[in-house]
């Protein structure tokens, strides 16, 4: 898989064909997913407008990891950032559990283990896992109580005394 990255690397092109300055690429998200239509474009063009390729990201590594590529630094890499410790995962059995650990790697693929009410078990990992929405709530903003009357008149008596000011 070849990428391009745009300025801030949140955005991702995968280069799907080249002929010399021409190239066709489609937009894919962190996890490696197709967003869109490919569309065709010039490479010095997508440079210009601060496109740069990329060597590793959790897509490029996601997608070895689907290959079945296992003492690759990318994948490792990527299985650490997209599944982190104590987000629960869903595997194709249909079991729910919450990461424990990260990824380790072995000849034959990475272990992970997971944390049920029954304790850890150790699972070897697939492509096909199903990451859920994180459980923890979401910070809210924070409002303050309404002014009581006494602030308000605290308020008022400044106003007429600073006259507008």
């Amino acid at each position: 898989m070849k990428l391009l990255a745009d300025i801030t690397g949140e955005k991702f092109l995968e280069v799907i064909e080249t002929s010399g300055d021409s190239v066709i690429v489609q937009f894919v998200s962190n996890e490696g997913r197709r967003k869109g239509k490919p569309f065709k474009d010039s490479i010095s063009g997508l440079f210009l407008t601060g496109w740069t390729k990329r060597t590793t990201s959790t897509a490029i590594g996601l997608e070895l990891f689907k290959q079945g590529k296992t003492e690759d630094p990318r994948v490792s890499f990527a299985l650490h950032q997209l599944y982190p410790l104590g987000r629960k995962v869903k595997l194709p059995t249909g079991y729910i559990a919450t990461i424990a650990s990260y990824a380790n790697t072995h000849n034959d693929g990475y272990y992970i283990y997971l944390r049920d009410e029954y304790g850890l078990k150790r699972f070897k990992m697939t492509p096909d896992w199903e990451l859920l929405p994180s459980e923890e709530l979401l910070a809210l903003p924070y409002y303050p109580a309404p002014k009581t009357q006494k602030e308000i008149d605290n308020i008022n008596d400044f106003d007429k005394w600073a006259a507008g000011f």
